[in-house]
């Protein structure tokens, strides 16, 4: 039998160690299910905006997300849009279904597999590997698919003869495996932007449209408003797919 004493520090540590539970399931609950952002600041002198993924899941539209949706925390546009037809800019696969299977553009060296809530960037070659076996592939597995400006690939970055500026943004697998959206803070060329990420630990990278369709969002983890992301935001009217981080 416990004495009354020992009674009392019985129920007493059966208290914090519920308390601790409780607690400890809070925190893995915000962590797990939020969107983290982290603050960057290259060598270069460079700021950066990083939007983990974590446990949420990545997924590709090709209709525009509801801010409204409680689901989705973040919101940014993904492959470019061709300027005259205002309809994604090369081959792309919705969910299995394929879109411009012969409207390859063989301009652009990468591409991205989104699936089961994560992300494989790979590359091309110029779009000769989007062959109709690799297509048919992806469209079997109900994955989604874009083309785009592979950046690195296996922690090499790629070379470029552009260097006009512009706000940065780009699709990330960093060394530890998580997965992220970078977004810098200046106007900046593709080779600065490039060197950056590979300082900050990247391994594959594949940019996102900007420019004039630059403009994004995201809920802030603090009090879940809508913040916008971009600086020119001239053409959001005119953006035809999108990348979402947004919970189970």
């Amino acid at each position: 039998m416990l004495s009354k004493r020992n009674k009392t520090i019985f129920i007493l540590l059966l208290a914090f160690v519920s308390i601790a539970i409780l607690f400890i399931s809070f925190g893995r609950h915000q962590t797990d299910n939020g969107l983290k952002i982290e603050n960057r600041t290259s060598k270069s002198g460079h700021h950066y905006s990083i939007f983990y993924k974590g446990a949420l899941v990545i997924d590709f539209a090709v209709t525009r997300p509801e801010p409204s949706n409680k689901q989705i925390l973040l919101c940014i546009p993904a492959a470019f849009t061709d300027v005259q037809t205002l309809k994604i800019d090369g081959l792309y696969i919705d969910h299995g279904v394929v879109h411009h299977q012969h409207q390859i553009n063989h301009s652009l060296g990468g591409g991205i597999k989104i699936t089961n809530g994560e992300c494989e960037i790979f590359p091309t070659n110029r779009g000769l590997l989007l062959n109709d076996s690799m297509i048919q592939i992806l469209a079997a597995s109900k994955a989604s698919c874009f083309q785009q400006i592979q950046m690195i690939e296996k922690g090499i970055g790629a070379t470029y003869k552009d260097i006009k500026l512009f706000q940065r943004r780009a699709l990330v697998k960093f060394k530890n495996k998580q997965t992220a959206i970078v977004e810098s803070y200046e106007h900046i060329s593709l080779s600065a932007f490039t060197e950056d990420l590979l300082e900050l630990g990247a391994t594959d990278a594949l940019y996102t449209d900007m420019g004039s369709y630059d403009e994004g969002w995201y809920k802030d983890p603090g009090n879940n408003k809508i913040v916008p992301i971009g600086r020119i935001k001239k053409e959001t009217a005119k953006q035809s797919n999108w990348v979402i981080f947004k919970s189970k």
